[in-house]
């Protein structure tokens, strides 16, 4: 009888399959001006850049810059799946990383630390994207950022 279960169970663990990748991984692209993060002086300057997968939005959107800065996972933790700081960006440089997204990820949000975040626009948020040709692109501006999927250019033959 033992030597019938144990080929019975044998049997079931051949027939199952693997398991669901839990992360998939993204293209992210970044694009940083020359004019990127001005001081007082108008010196541009590298930025620190906090990368966030969340499976809601809202919270992140509706938190001040410099509360989460000092407190964002204690802030956006129902939410919160990953949080990972991103290489500085340094002004005028364009970077290509590839991010492991977390299967339960809805939305990834960036947090850019602006010298000036009190008139800057450090916050953007963006679903990920749904077909395998598309990309993540931040874009750091002077003091703004934004986040966004980019759908490439669909060559001319297939308009027909």
């Amino acid at each position: 009888m033992a030597k019938w279960c144990f080929v019975w169970a044998l049997f079931l663990l051949g027939c199952s399959s693997d398991p669901t990748p839990v992360v998939t991984q993204y293209s992210l692209a970044i694009q940083s001006d020359k004019s990127t993060n001005p001081s007082e002086s108008n010196t541009s300057n590298p930025v620190v850049v906090r990368l966030y997968q969340l499976t809601d939005a809202q919270m992140f959107k509706q938190q001040p810059f410099i509360d989460l800065y000092s407190n964002d996972v204690q802030l956006l933790s129902a939410n919160l799946i990953s949080k990972q700081i991103l290489p500085v960006v340094i002004p005028g440089s364009d970077v290509k990383l590839t991010l492991d997204i977390n299967s339960q990820t809805q939305y990834v949000a960036i947090l850019v630390e602006f010298i000036d975040y009190q008139n800057s626009e450090p916050k953007s948020v963006s679903v990920l994207p749904q077909n395998s040709d598309e990309y993540l692109q931040l874009s750091i501006s002077g003091d703004k950022t934004k986040l966004e999927v980019i759908k490439p250019d669909s060559p001319w033959w297939k308009l027909f």
